[in-house]
């Protein structure tokens, strides 16, 4: 389809992000359902006839199509049978009752559809700023060629490459506290330890958001202002009990009235005619199914967030995930001993920061176990041998300057305690 064609054309739409499943709830399933709709829609209204008008007898059929699409274009108003159509003035009382979404229903719903793109476009953006390419982690993450020992190795090897020159990279900055931008300061952040984390969380938080604001459109700019029923659990506990609400609510009428004036021999001859908007029919199921959805979808989407804020947040959780996987791979660990407890927050907090636990949790949800088993246990032994290599060199420079104490005064003790000073500085 052109349309399809014209989003993957844009920036960053059909690039590979993170195959999370309420993101692909978002941005696949409810977005392309929209569309359909839309497509749906638009064929009833441009390609068929959406509106049928009851004139008088005496108009011609030039009178008859002019009637319909003035009472298309124009909006008509909804009148319950068991009401008057006139007012005590005489006139009849339209403001209130006006009818006039369901000329936009199919830009609406591609609205729709475009705001539940957007917080996909968000996250595949600004994680392409940061140093972690999170997309090419990915895709080796899911090279389906992982099966074979030698690719799987080879991949693992170019994850960890790639996760410890970011990592390395951001503890750097923030040791030396350095800021490559002066004046924007707030692009400072794609440096952070926690940049990739905050982006992931701001496009979950604009997905939940998107879902309340579209239920909120529902309500209060697309149905009656006039009508104090909400649309939703009113109306399905109406089809429930059996109530045809197009007949008492009003929401989505069926039968409609529409005013038009005509001029005959220099007079001015206002009519009144009764029409049937065929395009509620569909409009109604259409609007019902997606308020249902949205709610279905905003649950899912908030519980699956608070899963996630634990996940990254919770120490406890932290610590369980990562000790899990280390028991796991080919490196002997024993988690109920004191000292690699000690490591694995040190690990966890100082070597890995919040995005590389992220990622790593990112990676578990689109890898095996055998291959974030791996991964993790090829960190660990890095990480492990960073700390041996710190600690022996701590004890060096203890013994070295407890030697440099015991030397005398003079030229040898400063030739001893410079060669220390020239270590550190290595």
């Amino acid at each position: 389809m052109f349309m399809f064609r014209v989003l993957n054309a844009v920036p960053y739409s059909n690039q590979q992000g993170a195959k999370d499943f309420i993101a692909g709830l978002h941005s696949f399933v409810t977005c392309n359902l929209l569309v359909g709709l839309a497509v749906l829609v638009s064929w009833k209204q441009f390609g068929g006839k959406p509106i049928e008008c009851m004139v008088p007898s005496d108009f011609t059929n030039a009178w008859v199509q002019y009637a319909e699409n003035y009472c298309w274009s124009q909006d008509t108003y909804f009148v319950p049978f068991s009401s008057p159509v006139a007012s005590s003035s005489g006139k009849v009382d339209r403001s209130s009752a006006q009818i006039s979404y369901y000329q936009w229903m199919p830009f609406f719903l591609l609205f729709e559809a475009a705001c539940f793109r957007l917080p996909c476009f968000i996250w595949k953006y600004f994680a392409g700023q940061s140093g972690m390419k999170v997309g090419e982690i990915l895709r080796l993450t899911t090279d389906e060629h992982n099966t074979v020992p030698e690719i799987r190795r080879e991949n693992i090897q170019a994850l960890c490459i790639h996760l410890q020159g970011a990592l390395r990279f951001q503890k750097r900055l923030k040791m030396k506290n350095l800021s490559p931008h002066k004046i924007l300061r707030c692009l400072n952040l794609k440096y952070s330890t926690y940049y990739v984390t905050l982006i992931y969380f701001i496009a979950k938080f604009a997905f939940l958001m998107n879902v309340g604001i579209q239920t909120k459109l529902l309500n209060q700019y697309l149905l009656p202002h006039s009508n104090p029923q909400q649309f939703g659990f009113d109306v399905w506990h109406s089809l429930w009990s059996g109530n045809e609400t197009w007949k008492e609510s009003g929401l989505f009428p069926r039968v409609t009235l529409c005013d038009f004036e005509v001029r005959e021999m220099g007079n001015i001859q206002t009519h009144t005619v009764q029409c049937v908007l065929l395009i509620n029919v569909f409009t109604e199921k259409i609007f019902i199914v997606l308020w249902a959805w949205y709610i279905f979808l905003g649950t899912l989407t908030a519980c699956n967030l608070f899963s996630w804020m634990f996940a990254i947040f919770s120490e406890t959780s932290k610590e369980h995930f990562l000790i899990n996987h280390l028991e796991m791979c080919e490196t002997p660990f024993d988690k109920e001993n004191a000292s690699n407890r000690k490591h694995v927050d040190c690990f966890m907090d100082k070597y890995l920061g919040l995005d590389g636990v992220f990622l790593l949790r990112l990676i578990a949800q689109h890898a095996d176990v055998v291959f974030i088993t791996e991964l993790i246990g090829s960190l660990w032994k890095t990480h492990y041998a960073i700390e041996e290599q710190r600690s022996w060199r701590n004890a060096a420079e203890r013994r070295s300057a407890g030697k440099c104490a015991e030397i005398g005064e003079g030229e040898e003790k400063n030739r001893h305690c410079a060669r220390i000073l020239n270590y550190r500085r290595v």
